[in-house]
């Protein structure tokens, strides 16, 4: 080490990393370690633990990774190097991420972009701005892990920007800008796979054979690594983001985003699925100097209808953000908060629609047929209302329980609490809710697959395996009339494994299947459709049954067909006839376990019999 000097530690760790040797970057952290703690030199001796840390974690030792992590935060939180805080700070961040720990990533991804933002601006150069990318980029996918968006910053919006003309180079099958793009995204950072399985798969649905081929020609580096595109591609990130959380049915992708016109441009920008629409609207020029833009919570007033949206700051409407909206929302669902982008107050307003479908823009036009209510011209639509010509409720009373939301009604601030049991990379979740299969309720709680289930069907050809989940039509459109479809149904995906389940109720999953072989988590599409195999089973056969389709690749060293789609699988208990008293519950999966319901829930007679067998096992310990 004295031959090498205290910066060349690092240099020469990485070096050892990026040629595969993580034995010898080991011996060389260890050694410079001892010297400086020989010699007192407190810097060096945290440049090696920092050297030490990134060399245990690309050996796979997480834990001690994590440790000699920290203890270089400390020595060089007290030395005032803030650029050497940041890189402490993304490793902590990275071996969280990797341990599926989305929060404590983000933590500590926040601290690293706070101590970034105190480097001056000619320390490390090309270092920061390298390290900026890299810890917006982790944060991203921890975002994106949770099933939530990333916050809005310069940098996501470029790169957000740059997926929208990867997805157009794709459509065109224009193999040159496809790869400049490409470049331009690496170079940018702080995207994900999941955004770029959005803009991939209308392509994907329209032509599945053909967009494969192109992507594996012209992304072959995803195919051969399984790295997701976006996956931080240095020696501080261990491991891709093998887990694909599906939570959002994508739009079109020429619809997917916008921004402001008018009296709005430049202050609005909005981003949709069909399920949900995104605006985020920049505040400025308010009286409060000392926050960001000017404006406190309590200056700011969301006042949301099913088809209006109006917004105050400081008790005057501001005409950019007021209108009828393209289409209804539900109030109940909508939420808006402050965040802070860059240094500025972004005011972000998140709307849940009542219909998965796409807006051609935020608001309604001049002429615009978007939110007219259909003439009743007859006596049944009369009876039924608007419901009677939309697709799919034909004939379907509206609930009259149901809090009208017709009229504008103030919104509390804030964020929805997020999603319980998040996944972990390499399989599975890790449970944040007390009691195990004893554990009350989630807050999130909607219904239990046995509600509107009425059969689970898969399917496989030598390219990619079709899971689908069929619903009992009524009980389907009795949902869809209450909820949000986008807060009902998810799909998690890993390299060798499946999840789908309904929101809130993630411990008693549809379907929990470990493949017979690997698959492309990024790759996977989902659907909602329509199927005439299960009609037989509802009360009225005479028309499909509505159905969730999850698709999954296969990876090119998979493809063919495999002897079996699961290695090992469960599935949750489906309807009985609820027309037929006493009648036997439909099958599901053949040859599949049906798993007892977990929760708490004393009519449950599965409750009583999870009872039985822990009582059993504690007594056999005793």
């Amino acid at each position: 080490r004295a031959a090498m000097g205290e910066e060349a530690v690092g240099s020469a760790v990485e070096a050892r990393l990026a040629a595969g040797n993580s034995v010898s970057a080991l011996e060389v952290a260890r050694q410079a370690l001892a010297v400086s703690k020989k010699a007192r030199d407190p810097r060096g001796e945290a440049l090696a633990l920092l050297a030490l840390a990134k060399a245990r974690q690309a050996a796979g030792e997480e834990d001690a990774a994590m440790a000699a992590a920290r203890r270089a935060q400390g020595f060089l939180k007290d030395s005032g190097d803030h650029l050497g805080q940041a890189r402490a700070l993304q490793v902590i961040a990275s071996v969280q991420f990797n341990k599926g720990y989305w929060e404590l990533c983000l933590r500590a991804a926040r601290d690293a972009q706070r101590s970034l933002a105190q480097c001056a601006a000619d320390a490390g150069g090309e270092d920061v701005a390298r390290l900026v990318r890299e810890v917006e980029t982790l944060a991203a996918h921890a975002h994106h892990a949770r099933g939530e968006e990333p916050p809005q910053s310069e940098r996501r919006a470029a790169a957000l920007q740059a997926v929208q003309e990867l997805g157009q180079a794709l459509e065109a099958r224009d193999a040159t800008k496809f790869q400049q793009v490409l470049a331009r995204l690496k170079e940018t950072g702080c995207y994900t796979g999941t955004d770029t399985s959005r803009v991939f798969a209308p392509a994907l649905e329209e032509d599945e054979d053909s967009v494969s081929s192109f992507l594996f020609e012209h992304m072959r580096w995803h195919f051969d690594e399984g790295v997701p595109p976006g996956a931080l591609q240095s020696s501080e990130y261990c491991g891709p983001a093998d887990v694909c959380c599906l939570r959002t049915f994508p739009s079109p992708l020429a619809l997917q985003s916008g921004s402001g016109v008018g009296p709005a441009q430049g202050l609005l920008t909005w981003q949709q699925s069909c399920g949900q629409l995104t605006m985020r609207f920049r505040l400025m020029d308010g009286p409060r100097t000392q926050v960001p833009g000017g404006w406190a919570e309590e200056d700011v007033v969301v006042q949301l209808a099913d088809r209006r949206l109006k917004l105050t700051l400081g008790g005057d409407p501001v005409k950019a953000m007021t209108g009828d909206l393209w289409g209804e929302i539900w109030r109940k669902d909508s939420w808006w908060a402050i965040e802070e982008e860059d240094e500025q107050a972004v005011l972000v307003i998140t709307l849940l629609k009542r219909e998965l479908r796409t807006w051609a823009q935020p608001w309604t036009t001049i002429g615009s047929t978007a939110s007219r209510a259909p003439f009743p011209w007859n006596k049944s639509m009369r009876e039924y209302g608007d419901n009677n010509n939309r697709s799919g409720i034909l004939g379907t009373l509206p609930p009259q329980d149901l809090v009208d939301e017709s009229e504008l009604e103030a919104v509390a601030p804030g964020r929805p609490e997020p999603e319980e049991d998040e996944a972990v990379p390499n399989g599975g979740y890790a449970r944040t809710l007390p009691g195990d299969v004893f554990s009350p309720p989630s807050e999130r709680f909607i219904c239990r697959p046995e509600d509107l289930c009425l059969g689970i069907t898969a399917d496989q050809d030598s390219n990619s395996i079709t899971i689908q989940v069929h619903f009992e039509r009524s009980a389907f459109y009795e949902l869809r009339q209450r909820h949000p479809l986008e807060k009902v149904f998810a799909v998690d995906v890993w390299e060798n494994a499946l999840c789908i389940f309904l929101q809130g109720d993630k411990q008693n999953p549809i379907v929990w299947g470990e493949l017979n072989g690997p698959c492309l988590p990024y790759h996977t599409t989902w659907r909602l459709s329509s199927s005439e195999s299960m009609r037989r089973r509802q009360d009225d056969n005479t028309l499909v049954s509505p159905s969730l389709e999850v698709r999954i690749h296969k990876a090119p060293g998979a493809l063919g067909p495999w002897p079996q789609i699961f290695g090992q699988c469960v599935q949750a208990r489906l309807m009985a006839k609820p027309w037929e008293q006493g009648a036997p519950r439909f099958e599901g999966l053949p040859d599949v376990a049906t798993a007892r319901r977990a929760g708490y829930d004393l009519e449950d007679p599965d409750f009583w019999s999870l009872v039985n067998g822990y009582c059993h096992e504690t007594i056999k310990k005793t």
